[in-house]
C-alpha cells in the first residue's frame, strides 16, 4: 500500500507512471513468450508427387533455384553448353534458356534474382568440361547480370583476384549451389571459395606434420582458405567488401538465406572437412562432431546476426557424418528449410529438416520443438540422389525442390508439403 502522506502528489504520479510502464512491460514480455509458445512444431512432410524435368544425365549438378518477381521459376542445372532451365507452371514443366556469355568455355555456377527482377550468375573459364574436380577451379570469376529474362548477359567489371589472400596465388572453387541473397538496401551477396593456386603451395609448402599457421596449406598468418563472402551496392556491377566464413573450419559448397523478419540474421549451410590438428583432441573432436573419426566431414550450419560479417556454428549445427551437399532456404512465412545427404551408410539419400520460426526452433514431433537442428526429424525428399538438393516455395506451407538421380541419373522434381500432426 502506498502512504499518501508521506509521498506528494508528484511522487506518487511518477511512482504510478513507472508502475504503469512496468506492468505493459511485462504484459508485453508475456505476450511474446505467449507467442513464441502459440507455434506448434508437430508437422510433418510429405511428398505429393515426383516431376522428370529431363533425361540429360548428370555431369555436375551442384544446383540452384530461385523464383523471379514474375513468377517463373529458373534452374541452373550446371548443363555443358551453358543452359538454364525455366519453369511457367510451379515446376509441372521445364524448358531451355541458352546462356549467350560474353566469354567462351565457360563452367557456370550459381543463380539469383534480385526484387527487381536482374538474374545474376557466376561463372569462370573451363579447359574443356569434364565431371572431375579439375576444371572446377581457376584463377578468373566472374558475375554476369541479365535484365531480359536471360536473352542477353553482362559481365560484371570486377577482377576478383583483388580480394583473396595470398593474391594473385589463389584459385576460386566454384563447387556448391551458390546462391544469392538481398538486403532491404540492395546490398547483394553471394559465397564462393577460395583455395591456394599450384604456385602458392609451392611456395608456401605444408609442414609435416601439419603445423600452423595454415595446417593444410602452408602459407602466411591469416591465409587460411574458406568460403568468402562478396558484396555489391550498385546492383551486381561490381563487387567487393570480402569477408571469410569460419575460416578454421574450412567451409565450402555453401549456400546462403536471409531472414525476411530480420535481414541481419543470415543463414549459411555449407560443407566441413579437416583433419584433427596437433595438439587437439581426437575423441573430443569426435564427441562434438558425432562422427566415427576424429575428423571434419559433413554439413553445417551457420549463423550471422550482423548481416554476414561474422559466423558462429548455429546451435546443432553439424549434420551426420558424410551428411554434406546442403541447402538452406528461408522462406517469407519464416519457414526455414535445410537440406543435405543424411549421412553414414545412406549418404545417397537426401533429408529435410524443417523450422517453423527462423531457425530458432526445429521440427522434432514435439509441441515445443527442438533449438539443435541435428536432433530434429530428417524427413526422407528423394531415396538416392547426388549433388544439391534447392527448394523454392510454390504456396504457404507447399515446395518444390529437385536433384540428379544418383549415380548419373535424371533430373527430377518433387512437390511436397508440411502438415499439421495428428
Amino acid at each position: 500500500m502506498i502512504n499518501r502522506k508521506l509521498i506528494g502528489r508528484k511522487h506518487l504520479s511518477k511512482i504510478r507512471l513507472v508502475h504503469a510502464r512496468f506492468m505493459l512491460a511485462l504484459c508485453l514480455s508475456v505476450s511474446l513468450v505467449s507467442a513464441a509458445a502459440a507455434i506448434d512444431h508437430r508437422v510433418k512432410v510429405k511428398v505429393d508427387e515426383k516431376v522428370d524435368i529431363t533425361p540429360e544425365k548428370a555431369k555436375r549438378g551442384m544446383m540452384s533455384l530461385a523464383r523471379h518477381p514474375d513468377g517463373t521459376i529458373y534452374l541452373n542445372a550446371q548443363f555443358d553448353p551453358p543452359q538454364l532451365l525455366k519453369s511457367r507452371d510451379n515446376g509441372k514443366t521445364w524448358t531451355s534458356v541458352p546462356l549467350k556469355l560474353t566469354l567462351p568455355h565457360q563452367v557456370v555456377q550459381g543463380f539469383g534474382v534480385n526484387r527487381k527482377g536482374r538474374m545474376f550468375i557466376l561463372h569462370q573459364t573451363k579447359g574443356g568440361f569434364a565431371p572431375n574436380t579439375a576444371d572446377l577451379y581457376g584463377q578468373d570469376l566472374f558475375v554476369s547480370y541479365s535484365d531480359d529474362s536471360g536473352r542477353s548477359w553482362t559481365r560484371s567489371r570486377t577482377d576478383f583476384r583483388k580480394f583473396g589472400p595470398g593474391t594473385p596465388n589463389v584459385k576460386y572453387h566454384e563447387d556448391g549451389n551458390r546462391t544469392f541473397i538481398e538486403q532491404p538496401d540492395g546490398t547483394l551477396m553471394f559465397t564462393t571459395t577460395i583455395v591456394p593456386s599450384k604456385e602458392y603451395k609451392e611456395k608456401y609448402p605444408p609442414t609435416k606434420p601439419e603445423s600452423p599457421p595454415n595446417f593444410m596449406y602452408g602459407g602466411k598468418p591469416g591465409d587460411l582458405f574458406s568460403d568468402v563472402v562478396f558484396r555489391s551496392t550498385d546492383g551486381g556491377l561490381t563487387w567487393g567488401d570480402a569477408s571469410q566464413v569460419y575460416p578454421d573450419l574450412n567451409p565450402h559448397e555453401s549456400a546462403l538465406a536471409i531472414g525476411p523478419k530480420d535481414p541481419n540474421r543470415i543463414l549459411i549451410m555449407t560443407r566441413i572437412q579437416r583433419l584433427v590438428r596437433p595438439g587437439e583432441d581426437g575423441e573430443e573432436m569426435m564427441r562434438i562432431t558425432g562422427n566415427p573419426q576424429p575428423y571434419y566431414k559433413q554439413g553445417a550450419l551457420f549463423l550471422s546476426t550482423d548481416g554476414g560479417r561474422m559466423f558462429q556454428v548455429a546451435p546443432g549445427g553439424f549434420s551426420p557424418w558424410y551428411g554434406h551437399r546442403g541447402t538452406v532456404n528461408w522462406f517469407k512465412s519464416n519457414v526455414v528449410a535445410v537440406t543435405h545427404h543424411i549421412g553414414g551408410s545412406g549418404r545417397g539419400e537426401k533429408v529435410v529438416r524443417i523450422s517453423l520460426d527462423g531457425g530458432k526452433h526445429w521440427v522434432d514431433g514435439t509441441r515445443e520443438g527442438t533449438q539443435k537442428m541435428n536432433e530434429s526429424t530428417d524427413f526422407l525428399l528423394f531415396p538416392s540422389v547426388s549433388f544439391t538438393c534447392p527448394t523454392v516455395e510454390i504456396s504457404e506451407n507447399h515446395f518444390f525442390s529437385t536433384a540428379w538421380g544418383h549415380p548419373d541419373g535424371e533430373l527430377s522434381g518433387v512437390f511436397w508439403h508440411l502438415e499439421k500432426s495428428s
